[in-house]
C-alpha cells in the first residue's frame, strides 16, 4: 500500500464522517425538493472529488464537453475501468448527474446515503423484474430534468477492452425522449485497479464526449441498432485516445 492509498483511504473515511451532519440536513431537504437536494449535493460532493483526484496524482484530458446538452437531461453512456471513472466524471461534468450504480454499494453506510442524494439508482443485475423498475425509474428522473449515467457494460474492463452493451442500458434513454451522450474512458483503471496490494498510482486520464444521439429520432429499423452504434462510438473514441 502507498502514501497515496493510505492519504485515498483517510480522506474518503473522513469524509464520510465528517459530512454527516450536512448530510442529513440535504436528506431532510430531499422530502420536499430532491433535485435541489441533490444539485445541492453535487455541488458539496464535488469538492472531495476533486481533491480525491488531486491525491492520485493524475492528470486529466478532457474532450468534446462541447457535446454536452446543458438545455436539457441526456443519458451519458460509456466504459468501466474502476473506482475513478465515478470521481473524473463528477469532476468535470457540468450538469448535475446520478449514477445506475450495483446493488452491493448500497449496503456501505454514508457511500450509499450520498449516492441516493445524488439520485442514483442501485440496480439489482440478477433480478430482470427489479431491473425493469430502474429503468422506469430512471425515465421518470430523465423526464424531471435529472441526467443520468450509465456504464453499459454492466462490470468493469481491463483498458483497451470493451465489453458488450447490455440491450437495455439505453432504454431509459428511449422512454424519456432525451439524448444518449456516449463517452469514453482511458486511464482511471491505473490509479487503482491495475495494482497490487492497494495502491493508488498516477495515471495520464483521458475522458471524449460524443456527439448526443437521440434515438426516438432515428428511423425504426435503426433504433433497434443504437445500442451498438453508442458502443461503436466508445470503441472509437477509446482507440483515438490510446493512438
Amino acid at each position: 500500500m502507498t502514501l497515496r492509498s493510505i492519504r485515498t483511504i483517510l480522506s474518503l473515511g473522513g469524509f464520510l464522517i465528517a459530512s454527516t451532519p450536512k448530510r442529513a440536513k440535504l436528506r431532510k431537504l430531499a422530502e420536499t425538493d430532491p433535485i435541489e437536494a441533490a444539485k445541492l449535493s453535487h455541488e458539496y460532493i464535488k469538492k472531495e472529488v476533486e481533491h480525491l483526484f488531486e491525491i492520485s496524482g493524475s492528470t486529466l484530458e478532457v474532450k468534446g464537453l462541447e457535446n454536452i446538452p446543458t438545455d436539457q437531461a441526456c443519458l451519458f453512456a460509456g466504459n468501466h475501468l474502476g473506482f475513478f471513472d465515478v470521481i473524473v466524471l463528477e469532476h468535470i461534468l457540468p450538469v448535475s448527474a446520478g449514477f445506475i450504480a450495483k446493488d452491493s454499494l448500497q449496503k456501505i453506510p454514508g457511500l450509499s446515503a450520498w449516492m441516493e442524494l445524488l439520485r442514483c439508482l442501485f440496480l439489482n443485475r440478477k433480478d430482470t423484474k427489479e431491473g425493469l423498475k430502474i429503468i422506469f425509474k430512471a425515465a421518470d428522473f430523465l423526464k424531471e430534468g435529472y441526467s443520468m449515467i450509465i456504464f453499459p457494460e454492466g462490470t468493469r474492463y481491463r483498458e483497451g477492452e470493451l465489453g458488450e452493451f447490455k440491450g437495455a442500458s439505453l432504454k431509459m434513454a428511449q422512454k424519456a425522449k432525451v439524448p444518449v451522450v456516449p463517452f469514453a474512458l482511458t486511464g482511471t483503471g491505473k490509479i487503482f485497479e491495475e495494482n497490487s496490494f492497494l495502491s493508488v498510482k498516477p495515471s495520464h486520464v483521458t475522458i471524449t464526449f460524443g456527439e448526443p444521439l437521440l434515438i426516438n429520432a432515428l428511423p425504426r429499423p435503426e433504433q433497434k441498432m443504437a445500442v451498438e452504434m453508442v458502443r461503436n462510438t466508445v470503441q472509437t473514441m477509446i482507440n483515438d485516445a490510446l493512438s
